[in-house]
């Protein structure tokens, strides 16, 4: 735009589109960033490893009469937060404790987790977590707080499986479970 008519002149309109296909070019740069490191190692998780962590976030927090994690998009979620907040050592440690849970389904069935029925999944995933949480395993109790955080911070987790009230109503100190039903959001 010149000063003098308030019209938009040629040269005003070529610099506008220079400006807006330059802009989407560093918007497309920063999406497709998302998946690699912010120290430049490149992507958080591999592809067997997404999709290794897609099947435990789904035995964690299966969909039930409540969409699960896989709905929630807690693996999505999971590999942002590695790739943009995890430091070297919490993505090692991340990565590890997927190697165990693998290494697991091995030593328990003979197969790879991935290839297993479901009710084979869970049972894996019990006696991992009976295990590690036993021995106060700080890698693999960061990962299950994770995913927990991913589903439950989830616009499914917080409106579908948790219940929202704006105002709860009158206080009342002592009420059956049946009656209150699932728990309130905050």
């Amino acid at each position: 735009m010149t000063a003098n008519d308030g019209k938009l002149d040629r040269r005003a309109l070529l610099l506008g589109a220079v400006f807006l296909v330059g802009g989407a070019a560093a918007l497309m740069r920063f999406s497709r960033k998302s998946t690699a490191t912010s120290d430049g190692a490149g992507p958080a998780l591999s592809a067997e490893q997404f999709s290794l962590l897609e099947l435990v976030a789904d035995v964690i927090i299966p969909g039930t009469d409540t969409p699960g994690a896989l709905a929630a998009g807690v693996p999505a979620f999971l590999r942002d937060m590695l790739a943009a907040w995890g430091s070297r050592a919490t993505r090692t440690e991340f990565v590890s404790v997927l190697e165990a849970i693998e290494k697991q389904a091995w030593a328990q069935f003979g197969a790879s987790f991935s290839e297993l029925p479901p009710e084979r999944r869970l049972a894996i995933m019990r006696t991992f977590d009976a295990e590690s949480l036993g021995r106060q395993d700080a890698a693999y109790s960061k990962f299950k707080y994770l995913v927990l955080v991913g589903y439950y911070h989830s616009e499914v987790g917080a409106t579908q499986e948790l219940r929202y009230e704006l105002v709860p109503g009158a206080w009342r100190a002592c009420l059956p479970l049946t009656e209150v039903g699932r728990a309130s959001a905050v």
